[in-house]
């Protein structure tokens, strides 16, 4: 099997848990009792669960190897899976879904380290933007599949489908992946807090953070939006995400094909141009009047495609330094974008502002801190880098 497609597979771990199930968010808050910021905690749960579980996962797969750890991460998934799809309450459902956050962390941090084994530099930037492309192709498709799926068969089926995924994920590595890193001297030379001290790490984390925060408060706040108060069906709202995940395949495309010309902080800049654009338009429409599906939907389409150009240079970025390191850099790297996202989504959850006011303004907030990471502090990091 093509190590490309396992890596989309393992990638796509993460949005097919978050994405997937977010049209049964309303019939879950009805069904078992919970206040919609009570249940935005399945979701805000699975992201903490998952910015923690890196640093162990981070080690695990330098000192275990590739291979073992991810059969041992996808295995809990999909047990993790099952357990919140037979959930009574909402507790045991919290938990079940924290303990998948848990597996996907080693999901994700082993695919970013298997691109780190094979390709060095600006090439496994391009490797890792073209795994994120075609991971965004299976998000584009989970909210519409979610969306069918929980209108005919409930809400436990949704979670049903995600646990089902894992399992083709398990197949794939037990079957067609074969260990791609030698233990070197080298790898325990380096102590967590040693990564920070590095500014292209520091400003790649920072960037793919405040991005990925961005999606995430879209994640928490859309459903309550678009169908708590704009009274869309759980299938027609599977198609806002969806759009915004083919916003962010395109983003991923044209990234890639932008590395080739352009140097990183150019490639950056376009994305951080898009992003800036996308929150402003958002904010200027709504303070304009327009109180419209589309006045929320098009505009975060726009900071989703910058989303596809920060995510790749981000993510590959702050783990490119450290060859010898990869697991452990991209533990402590997934650790500051998840805490990014993490405390912007407890924001959101707590906001007594109606919950479209409520994104509008964080989107905004959001993409500004975007464009001055990616515009000021992402060139002076490549700028003072070893060659």
């Amino acid at each position: 099997m093509p190590v490309s497609l396992i890596l989309i597979l393992l990638l796509a771990t993460q949005t097919v848990a978050t994405d997937l199930y977010l049209p049964a968010l309303p019939s879950i808050s009805v069904d078992l009792g919970g206040l919609p910021g009570r249940v935005q905690w399945t979701l805000t749960a699975f992201i903490l669960a998952f910015g923690l579980a890196q640093l162990g996962a981070g080690a695990l797969v330098d000192r275990c190897g590739r291979r073992r750890t991810l059969l041992w991460g996808l295995g809990l998934y999909v047990l993790s899976g099952v357990a919140a799809a037979l959930a009574t309450s909402l507790p045991l459902l919290i938990g079940s879904r924290a303990l998948q956050g848990a597996a996907t962390a080693t999901c994700v941090i082993g695919a970013r380290a298997i691109i780190r084994d094979n390709y060095a530099g600006v090439a496994g930037l391009g490797i890792m933007a073209r795994s994120m492309t075609g991971m965004s192709v299976i998000g584009f498709l989970s909210p519409i599949v979610g969306g069918f799926v929980m209108h005919y068969l409930g809400w436990q089926a949704t979670i049903g489908v995600v646990a089902s995924f894992g399992l083709v994920a398990w197949l794939a590595v037990y079957f067609g992946f074969s260990e791609t890193y030698v233990r070197s001297t080298g790898t325990g030379g380096v102590g967590f807090l040693s990564f920070f001290r590095h500014a292209q790490f520091r400003a790649s984390s920072l960037l793919a953070g405040f991005s990925f925060s961005g999606a995430i408060c879209f994640l928490l706040l859309s459903p309550f939006v678009f169908i708590g108060e704009f009274g869309m069906s759980g299938v027609a709202y599977g198609v806002m995400p969806a759009l915004c995940s083919l916003a962010f395949l395109t983003g991923t495309v044209l990234c890639r094909q932008a590395l080739l010309r352009w140097t990183v902080p150019q490639v950056v800049r376009i994305g951080a141009c898009l992003s800036l654009l996308g929150g402003a338009s958002q904010l200027l429409l709504w303070l304009g009047g327009v109180h419209t599906v589309w006045a929320l939907a098009l505009p975060q389409c726009i900071y989703m495609l910058g989303h596809g150009f920060h995510q790749p240079c981000g993510q590959g970025g702050a783990v490119a330094p450290f060859p010898l390191q990869a697991g452990r850099a991209a533990a402590v790297s997934g650790c500051v974008i998840t805490g990014a996202a993490f405390i912007s989504g407890q924001l959101v959850s707590v906001s007594s502002m109606p919950a479209s006011n409520t994104l509008v303004l964080a989107m905004s907030v959001i993409s500004a801190l975007v464009g001055l990471i990616a515009l000021i502090a992402i060139p002076r990091a490549y700028r003072h880098a070893s060659p």
